[in-house]
């Protein structure tokens, strides 16, 4: 298994394409399982132990130092987001697979928006605008549904093994990011975080191509959008009063 773990990896690293071909065989769905759990539990004890200011003591996240318990708390919702991230990603490829790429587009880009909107009416209005912000969210999530049904499991399976395996990204990012908290470098800190965000879209957009036969600028707005839907799902959960405000902050953050 370790050894499969280490060749998956490389792969993902170095050879989205290899590595989506190999998302296509099923039993490489338990390494790259535990690819996924490395990278989660890697990224939650680096965010335990580094210190709660830095990089930027003005906004620190947390603004005091939080024991494990915390960081345990984070790790259980975020499963339940990456889940929703797969969900996303899979009714955009079905989105994205048809009609005219601007229409499309524009299309998504509304569709993103409206969450927002909502939120934001929602914030404006007080606490008695939750049931609107409910309803309306299962509006937006419902437009899922349809797409859903469009793809076969055949279809869907191999591009969760591949998203899971992308995580790999998160555990090679840790290094430089530890370098950077001993340097005491919010500037390195922060480039890494964005080298590593880019990094992410750039692998999953070049394997979701070969996963998918999607055209390179459909796939990468499909991955792109359904990161904008992830938030946009953990906000709304959040002024739904399901996820406490510095868990919300953690999880966006981390």
């Amino acid at each position: 298994m370790l050894s499969r773990i280490l060749t998956l990896s490389r792969l993902f690293l170095i050879s989205p394409s290899r590595a989506a071909a190999a998302s296509r065989q099923e039993e490489n769905l338990a390494p790259c399982l535990w690819i996924y759990a490395a990278g989660t539990a890697g990224t939650m004890l680096f965010f335990t132990l580094k210190p709660f200011d830095f990089p930027d003591p003005g906004a620190a996240l947390p603004r005091e130092p939080q024991s494990l318990v915390f960081w345990l708390k984070v790790l259980l919702w975020q499963p339940p987001l990456e889940a929703a991230w797969f969900a996303f990603l899979l009714g955009l490829v079905a989105w994205f697979r048809r009609g005219a790429l601007p229409v499309r587009l524009l299309s998504a880009v509304a569709w993103a928006a409206a969450p927002f909107i909502l939120m934001a009416a929602a914030g404006a209005r007080g606490g008695a605008a939750k049931t609107t912000l409910a309803l309306g969210a299962l509006v937006w999530l419902g437009l899922f549904v349809p797409l859903w049904r469009r793809l076969t499991r055949a279809e869907a399976a191999p591009v969760v093994i591949f998203m899971l395996g992308v995580n790999v990204v998160g555990v090679v990012m840790l290094a430089p990011m530890i370098l950077a908290v001993c340097l005491r470098s919010p500037g390195l800190f922060t480039a890494v975080q964005a080298a590593g965000g880019l990094w992410i879209l750039g692998c999953g957009t070049l394997g979701l191509r070969h996963l998918t036969e999607l055209r390179l600028p459909r796939a990468f707005m499909a991955v792109l959008f359904s990161m904008f839907f992830q938030v946009a799902v953990a906000l709304t959960l959040h002024l739904l009063g399901l996820v406490p405000k510095d868990i919300l902050k953690a999880l966006l953050y981390a």
